[in-house]
């Protein structure tokens, strides 16, 4: 339990969104493989996929799903790992469905 009401988180998620900037599928996809290719290790990936998360309080609406070539584990943690402050940088728009 957090010890803030419901109205008061949900205050905080918007407030949190505002600060965020909200970015395409498309440019969140192209940013982090731009990101990718200049990590050690991440020379030859060819893409980067996203996958849309439905978060209950303010964690990211979105994560790296895919790494296309799929790294050796040993890269795969860089990169993910220099991929990982994106999610907290910018939020997934909203798709029409």
């Amino acid at each position: 339990m957090s010890g803030y009401s419901e109205s008061e988180e949900a205050m905080a998620q918007q407030v949190r969104a505002e600060r965020m900037p909200a970015r395409s599928r498309a440019w969140l996809e192209a940013e982090c493989l731009a990101v990718a290719r200049r990590t050690a290790g991440g020379k030859g990936v060819e893409r980067v996929m996203i996958r849309r998360l439905n978060p209950k309080g303010m964690g990211p609406n979105w994560k790296v799903a895919d790494i296309i070539p799929q790294p050796a584990p040993s890269v795969s943690g860089v990169l993910r790992q220099a991929l990982a402050p994106l999610t907290a940088t910018y939020t997934l728009e909203d798709e029409p469905r």
